[in-house]
């Protein structure tokens, strides 16, 4: 078993259920904007072509071949013209209702809290996100997490995102730990996984839909749970 003293996490998909609050959030804007009154698109439209979009234009702002400005101005434009809305159809501030609702919403991965009561005495442990600042923060306080964490790292602070090594590097230093006493967990493996090898740091692959994967990480689990043989 691997001697670990420092353990990164990574935030949304890895701890705090991304999929499940953004969906109630969706469904919660379908109906206040009255979409289903209009009868354009149906609710489970919207979620999966939120879900399609989204996922696009987040690989595209790790890759940084767009901004964090153009990735929240321009999603839901997309998403609602795609569903056949006109520009003057689209409600202007649909994306900060969203940027505003989501982050309170408290839901976790399976185990998410089992496993960080097994670790949190035997480890330091830290969060490293491509996620905004501004919205982390709530993330990590609504679904009861922020305690659990002494570093909290994101590509707003660090000025670069994964896989970009210098953001674990970064964390590295605030922490003051070496990549020989570090592990990183989480789902992505292009961020995540290929960013920890690029930074010579362990990884955990956390792979609940065993999904192919072109980065070897140290080890791959389904679940959370399975760390405690790990850790």
């Amino acid at each position: 078993m691997a001697k670990y003293e420092h353990i990164f996490f990574d935030l949304d998909h890895t701890l705090w259920d991304f999929e499940r609050n953004s969906s109630e959030v969706l469904c919660d804007l379908y109906f206040e904007y009255s979409f289903d009154v209009n009868g354009l698109f149906s609710l489970n439209d919207f979620l999966t072509t939120f879900q399609r979009i989204n996922y696009t234009l987040w690989d595209k702002y790790n890759k940084k071949l767009i901004d964090k400005c153009e990735l929240r101005e321009t999603r839901f434009n997309i998403v609602l013209k795609k569903l056949g809305m006109k520009d003057e159809e689209i409600p202007l501030e649909i994306g900060e209702r969203y940027l505003e609702l989501c982050p309170q919403k408290p839901h976790v991965m399976p185990f998410a809290f089992d496993i960080l009561n097994y670790l949190k005495d035997k480890y330091k442990l830290h969060i490293i996100t491509n996620g905004f600042e501004d919205v982390q923060f709530i993330k990590l306080q609504s679904a009861r997490l922020f305690d659990y964490f002494d570093i909290i790292m994101t590509s707003d602070r660090a000025g670069c995102q994964k896989p970009d090594a210098k953001i674990f590097n970064e964390a590295l230093s605030s922490t003051s730990a070496s990549p020989d006493s570090s592990v990183m967990i989480g789902d992505n493996p292009d961020t995540d996984i290929a960013g920890a090898i690029s930074a010579k740091i362990d990884a955990v692959h956390y792979n609940p839909s065993a999904l192919n994967s072109p980065h070897r990480a140290t080890y791959e689990i389904a679940c959370l749970s399975e760390l405690r043989s790990i850790l």
